[in-house]
Formats: structure tokens, sequence, C-alpha cells
């Protein structure tokens, strides 16, 4: 306890010091448009920055470092660190070890990207993240002391711009398709994800189009001891098309996976599956909407895979002035569960790799054999202030098939409890951005257990509350 306190009190004067800092970083930039810090950090291109006038940022001699008379080829640098205080009473809704007083997590990245003129690039970041505080240790995803996170190199092999260009692009990465829905970079855990991957991207006006081939990197709590095996595969072919002449967008995508050891209520086994899915999106006036379908074929040792997803979200923004908005919106979801345990089909979803903070900081149960509706309200008082405040109703799909963890793993049985209705969680989280570079979360999630869980002891409801200061530069 004595080292938490200390570690908590350190941070705080440390990121007390970068908030003094990015004060006088704010100050200098006036009224000039630049854009935000993208979470995913590969994505942010600063060679605007070769126009001195430009640059007006406190860290803007570390964001663009030309190394060639033209500027064409240049070195940016940049990182950021997130300090969490998080709090679980009965976590799992009380089986397995608890923590009564809570525990501290950081997490520490920092990156390099170096781009030699318009065909060449380099993208290297480093990933640190510790526990401290948690009875029972850290979780998988919690504590890595020192490890690479990415590591990837680009070649344009034809095209000069963005808009029409072939790529290659090889090494570690972080992997994002489509709303991360299904496959993202893990943001809510303390540990975020990346792949061993090879992929092609071609980009030709309204069009995106890649196909890749991958492995999940595992997390090992050491220095640089990170790695992929041929345990899980994924590899497939998404597009993304942008150009229709109505207010539409459309993702088509194939992605296949294999892993020695899928866990499922039917058992463990050898699984090879095949997904088949499209996104519908858009914006139009004050509406915007975002529809996924997704169908899953393939073999689970000797049975046949058939499993589906149907997911959505729905919303209308109020505006008043340029940021002051209110957002009312519905997520309505569905993923197939299990129908019959002795029959030669697993009908059970497999989500991938999900997007646990799109079902909430707390994400208590995972997207397989779910149903779900999650209406919303996201307020923007200003560019300082803005809250949401949602509630999220769970049910089984298939009362013969069991409870799921958001990584996948099998929390209860379906054996044992006929009930549907897994649990009622509101939540609310309230951020306060103090600059460009400098935010404060407060999240407050309750899970009222429901009836299965109830007849499939221990029912313990679960109060989340935490705390998260990230800072980026």
């Amino acid at each position: 306890m004595k080292i938490l306190i200390l570690r908590v009190v350190f941070s705080v004067l440390a990121c007390s010091c970068l908030l003094l800092i990015t004060a006088y970083a704010d100050a200098g930039e006036g009224n000039s448009e630049r854009p935000a810090f993208n979470q995913s950090r590969y994505k942010e291109d600063y060679s605007f920055l070769k126009d001195p006038k430009k640059r007006t940022d406190w860290f803007d001699p570390v964001k663009y470092i030309p190394l060639t008379q033209s500027g064409d080829t240049f070195l940016s640098f940049g990182g950021e660190t997130r300090q969490h205080f998080e709090y679980i009473d009965n976590n799992n809704w009380g089986q397995g070890p608890q923590d009564d007083n809570g525990y501290y997590l950081q997490r520490y990245l920092i990156h390099g990207d170096l781009h030699v003129g318009q065909r060449f690039r380099v993208f290297t970041q480093f990933m640190s993240g510790i526990e401290t505080g948690r009875n029972g240790g850290p979780r998988g995803v919690d504590e890595d002391r020192f490890d690479l996170h990415q590591a990837f190199a680009d070649v344009r092999l034809l095209g000069e711009t963005q808009k029409k260009s072939l790529t290659v692009r090889a090494g570690r990465q972080e992997i994002i398709f489509g709303s991360r829905r299904f496959f993202n970079y893990r943001e809510r855990p303390n540990m975020r994800l990346s792949h061993d991957a090879a992929m092609g991207i071609l980009k030709w006006e309204g069009l995106d189009l890649r196909v890749f081939g991958a492995r999940p990197v595992q997390i090992n709590t050491g220095y640089f001891d990170d790695k992929s095996t041929d345990a899980e595969t994924v590899w497939g072919l998404y597009g993304v098309y942008k150009s229709l002449p109505v207010p539409l967008n459309v993702d088509l995508y194939y992605l296949g996976h294999h892993r020695q050891a899928g866990q499922y209520d039917q058992g463990t086994a050898d699984e090879l599956r095949h997904t088949l899915g499209t996104r519908l999106w858009g914006k139009f006036e004050g509406w915007d909407y975002n529809f996924e379908f997704l169908y899953q074929f393939g073999d689970f040792n000797t049975r046949n895979i058939k499993a589906y997803a149907l997911a959505s979200d729905t919303g209308y923004t109020f505006r008043w002035g340029e940021v002051r908005s209110l957002r009312l919106s519905l997520r309505a979801d569905l993923y197939s569960g299990d129908d019959n345990p002795n029959d030669g089909e697993l009908n059970s979803f497999n989500p991938f790799f999900p997007k646990g903070k799109h079902i909430s900081q707390l994400a208590a149960a995972g997207l397989t054999n779910q149903r779900n509706l999650h209406p919303r309200v996201t307020f923007v008082l200003d560019r300082h202030w803005s809250a949401t405040a949602s509630t999220q109703f769970i049910w089984r799909d298939s009362l013969t098939d069991g409870l799921y963890s958001i990584g996948g793993g099998l929390l209860r049985t379906g054996a044992l409890s006929r009930a549907r209705y897994v649990g009622t969680q509101p939540e609310l989280e309230v951020k306060y951005t103090f600059n460009s570079h400098v935010d404060l979360k407060g999240i407050f999630v309750y899970f009222d257990a429901g009836e299965f869980l109830r007849q499939t002891p221990p029912a313990g409801d679960i109060t989340y509350a935490g705390t998260m200061l990230t800072f980026r530069f």
C-alpha cells in the first residue's frame, strides 16, 4: 500500500508539471488549426510543419526534425502516458480474487517516425505498463515492463499521393478495421494489442482496400519478451468505399481465423473460422448510423461452425454553436450463441479482437451469445467539458450457451440455468480536457446482476469507479 501511495503522489506531481508545460504549449497556438492527436499514433502526419509558420506548439521541435534540405526526409517523435486508478467491487460478480481498495495502472508509450521522401517510412513504438496494489497480482493485460509494441516499414510501390497509392507494410503493427468493433488495438486495458503482420494497402480515390496476414502478439511481463506464435493466426481482405453519390459508405470484408485452443461451452478444440461481413455507415443532416452484419462458417474439431452477428449504432446530434452539442443514440446488437451443445454445429459467434470500450469501461460480459440494448446520451458543453451517460441491458442469445468474457473466455456455463437476462449496467463518464495534450476522465459503472447470474452464483452486483489522466505529445 505504501508503494501504491508513493507512485500515485509521484504521478500526480509529474502530471502537474506536464500541465504547466502544456499550458505554455497551447498558449502559443492562438487560433491556428492543427490535427488532433490520433489514438493510433502512426496515423499522424507532421509533414505540414515543413512550413515554419505552422510550428506553433511547444513540442514542434521534436514533431518535425528535417534531415535533408528539402525537408521531405524527416523524423518525428511522440509519446503518451496514462495514469489510471481503478476500483472494482465484486469483480466478475464475486468470483475469483477480490480487491477491496483499488489498484493503480500506469502505461507509457514512446514512438519515432522516419519518413524518407514519399515512398519509404519506418515507425517504431515502445510500450511499458506497471500495475500496483491489485490483490491477486496483475492480469494478463495489466503489466509489461518494457517491450517493442510496433516496428513496421511502409514501402510505396505506386502513386505519389495519399489518395492514389499502393503500399506494402510489414512488421509489428496495430491493425484497425471499420468501426473497430471486432478488430482494434485494445485501448481499454492497460496494455494495447499489436500483431506481427504483412499488409498490402491500395488507396484509389474513394476506395481503401487492404489484404493482410497476421499473428497477435502475446503480452509477457518481462523485458523484450512479447512474441507471436502459430497458435493463433488471422488473415483477410477488407475494403471500404466512400465515394457513393448518397450519404452512404460501404465496407465489405472477409476474415479468416485459426486458433489451436478455441474455448466455448461445448469444450476446447482446434478452430478454423471464416467470416463474411459488411458495414453500412454514414451521416446526413443531424443523423448518423452504423450497421454491421457478419456470418461465420468453418470447423470446430468435428463440428461445423454456423454463427452470425448484427450490430447497430444510430444517433442524432443537436448542435449549438461550433462546440456545444447533444447526441442521443441507441446501440442494438445480437451475437449468436450455440443452439444445441449435442448437435454437430457450433453457433457461438467469435468476435476476434473486440473493442471493449464499445461496450463500457467495465466490459464485464463479452460479445459471444449476447443480445443488448444500449441507449446513450453524450453532451459536449464546451472545449473542456463533456459527459456520456448510458445504460446497457444484456441478455443471453441462446439459453443453452454460456456467458463469455470480453477476451472470449468462458465465464459461466449455460448448462445450469434457463434464465435469459444477464443484467443492467448504467454508466457515467465525465471528461475534462485541459488542452490538446492533457485530459482527465472520471468513470462510474454499476452492474445489477440479472436472473441468469443469480441462478449461477456468485452474483454480487459490480461497482466500478475509475480515474484516467492522459498526456500526449
